[in-house]
Formats: C-alpha cells, sequence, structure tokens
C-alpha cells in the first residue's frame, strides 16, 4: 500500500467529516437550542422521538468533532445541552445522578458516564464538582465481583453489554484529567469481570458483540495506556484481540462486504471504533493482527462512506449517515458513531484504496446555518 493513497484516505474521509459537521448544524432545533434525535427525509414534521443517553452522548460527539476540525459553529449548541443537562443533577449519599424523573427513565450509569464525557470537554469554566461527583457515582455502583450495577436507586439493570464499557471510558477520562487511584483500581477491576466473567463465559451474544468490543476497547486502551504493568498491558492487550479476533471469525466483515443490505450503519461504525482501538495497538507492537485489522476496516469505511448522503435528497440531509443501505432515516448517535469510526481511522492512519469518490453536494447545500438553527 503506497503512501499516496494513506493521504487519499485520509483527504476523503475529514471531507467527509466536514460535511458531517455541516449535519450537526443543521439539526439544531431553533426553538430549544439543541440537537433534534432523529430526522426522515421527506416527513412533513419535525420527529418528537427522544433518548436521553444518545441525546446526552451527542453533545459529547460534537465536542470531538469540533475539536478534531478545529471548529467552534458548534459551541452554542454545546453550551445550551449542558445548561439544560446541569439542571437534571440531583445529590444522592454525597454524589450526583441524572434526576430519573427529568429523564423519564430509569437513571443509569450510561447517563452518568456521558455526562462526564460531554463535560470534560467542555469549553468554558471547569465543572470539576460535577464531573468528579458524577464519577464517584459510578464508582458506588461497582460490585465487589467488579462488574457494575446500571441502574440507580434499585431498578433492574439493563443494557450491561454498552453501559459498562461506557462507564469504563468515563472514569478512565476522567483519571486523565483529575488524577485518582480509586478511577483506575476500578477499571481493573471492571476489566477482570468483564474478560473473564463476561466475555470468557460467553455472555456476550453475537448480535452485541460489535458493541460490547466497541465500548471495552476504548476503556481498556486507555488504561492500557495508564499501566505501568507489563502483565496488566499483556492481559488488556489480548482482551482487546479476542474480542475482535471473535468479530472477524464469526464472519461479520465477510458479511459486509458481500452483503452489505443485511446491516446496519450503527453496528459497522460501532464495530470500527473498537477495531481502530485493537489495530492501533496490534501496530504499536508490532503484532501481525495489524494488518487483517487494516484490511476489515477498510472494508468498513466503504460501507459508511455509502451510507453517507452527499448528492440526491433534501437540503437537511446532506452530511448526515442513513441507518443502513435502504433506509435513509438519520439519527443522532448514529453520524456520531460513524464519525468517531472516521476519525479514528484518520488518526490510525489507515491506509485504503476505497471505491467511493468524493462527491460534494449541490451548491443549494453548502448555505451555511446560522448558530443555533435549522435550514
Amino acid at each position: 500500500m503506497t503512501k499516496e493513497a494513506n493521504v487519499c484516505t485520509s483527504k476523503l474521509l475529514i471531507q467527509r467529516l466536514e460535511l458531517a459537521h455541516s449535519w450537526y448544524e443543521r439539526m439544531v432545533n431553533p426553538s430549544t437550542g439543541m440537537l433534534e434525535y432523529l430526522y426522515v427525509p421527506g416527513a412533513t414534521a419535525r420527529t418528537q422521538e427522544r433518548s436521553p443517553i444518545r441525546d446526552i452522548a451527542s453533545v459529547w460527539d460534537a465536542e470531538v468533532l469540533g475539536d478534531f476540525l478545529r471548529k467552534e459553529e458548534l459551541r452554542p449548541l454545546i453550551e445550551t445541552s449542558l445548561r439544560h443537562y446541569d439542571s437534571y443533577l440531583i445529590e444522592r449519599d454525597g454524589y450526583l445522578i441524572l434526576d430519573p424523573r427529568r429523564l423519564k427513565e430509569p437513571s443509569s450509569i450510561a447517563h452518568s458516564a456521558f455526562l462526564v464525557l460531554a463535560l470534560l470537554r467542555a469549553p468554558g469554566p471547569r465543572r470539576s464538582r460535577q464531573i468528579t461527583a458524577l464519577a464517584v457515582g459510578i464508582l458506588r455502583q461497582q460490585r465487589p465481583d467488579g462488574s457494575y450495577k446500571v441502574c440507580f436507586e434499585g431498578r433492574p439493570d439493563y443494557g450491561e453489554e454498552l453501559y459498562s464499557g461506557e462507564a469504563m471510558l468515563a472514569l478512565m477520562e476522567t483519571c486523565r484529567q483529575f488524577p485518582d487511584d480509586r478511577y483506575l483500581q476500578s477499571v481493573e477491576r471492571g476489566f477482570s469481570f468483564y474478560d473473564a466473567q463476561y466475555f470468557g463465559r460467553a455472555r456476550v451474544m453475537e448480535e452485541t458483540l460489535v458493541f460490547f468490543a466497541n465500548w471495552q476497547s476504548q476503556a481498556c486502551r486507555l488504561l492500557f495506556a495508564a499501566s505501568r504493568s507489563a502483565m496488566l498491558r499483556q492481559q488488556l492487550a489480548s482482551y482487546l484481540y479476542r474480542m475482535h479476533d471473535r468479530v472477524i471469525s464469526q464472519g461479520f466483515y465477510e458479511s459486509v462486504q458481500r452483503q452489505p443490505t443485511r446491516h446496519t450503519s450503527v453496528e459497522v461504525a460501532c464495530a470500527l471504533e473498537g477495531l481502530n482501538e485493537a489495530y492501533a495497538l496490534a501496530r504499536a507492537m508490532d503484532d501481525s493482527r495489524a494488518e487483517r485489522y487494516r484490511g476489515c476496516i477498510c472494508v468498513g469505511l466503504e460501507y459508511l462512506l455509502r451510507c453517507q448522503c452527499t448528492q440526491d435528497g433534501a437540503e437537511r440531509e446532506y452530511g448526515g449517515f442513513g441507518l443502513s443501505l435502504e433506509d435513509r432515516a438519520q439519527r443522532i448517535d448514529v453520524t456520531g458513531h460513524t464519525v468517531s469510526a472516521f476519525m479514528k481511522s484518520v488518526q490510525n492512519e489507515v491506509e485504503c484504496r476505497l471505491r467511493p469518490a468524493y462527491s460534494p453536494p449541490p451548491e443549494s447545500a453548502n448555505v451555511v446555518p446560522s448558530k443555533g438553527g435549522t435550514n
């Protein structure tokens, strides 16, 4: 693979990220100043659907994308959204959670985790107290065996395959800005449990493996970087490799390549987010898996590029990603996962020979919307 191919791949992905950034601007509701959850091309009315976890996570997604592209157009959206969710915070036994009455669903470590991640990236005055108090709430949810209880206030758990990894990632990011051994120790214990007692005991279903591997990989890659223990680093690398080797051995990427209409953009994007972590680690450690991982990333990138609207659509549609190749509906979390996969691929200098050519939208779609508004 030539260096020229790498430059072309990065350039193409950055162009598509620029389009996605403009899509976020058009997804801001003019009445609330916050992102709309769903856009359905051709619909006559705005959707009223919402998902608080994904709404909060999308604030973090917008921050990461803005930082990556060095753009500030989404800053009003970010500040408005954080003020809104600040009002949801309530105190419980010395820590903070989001009020389930305001959320209209059980408050969980996922809500806390994404608000932590968004606050850590937030511009302006530091919200140190909120960040650490939310992180302490996550710590309090850890059981003696290392697993995390998902829901606060005694509610039944759900979504453990996703939310535990999200909580671990938030603790690791908190530790980077507010060093505290409690965060590291918690994630170490969490890693031990989810490797040996969850993934190792085949408790992850095939249809959720890419989502589980995504969040676990992002958290454990940061733990790998922070750890001084050669043995722990070796165990963490093995965990990442085993998760993604299983995804590959189950034929996921082969199916994406040969039967793309059977897949959704969110599953492919999540698969690439996690696989990029394993690829970066394998390449740094000169592991032979790196080339296989790179090839799989390229398969996923080609699929996701096809899901992005760059022509023949409504103006609001440009830059967003359909739910699949056959479903043009666009959801904020899908775009968030996809732009994250693109950014990680650029950062990892993934080299591909991608067939889709960049096609800029018609001139009418290049109108820059006013801050906080939609077109």
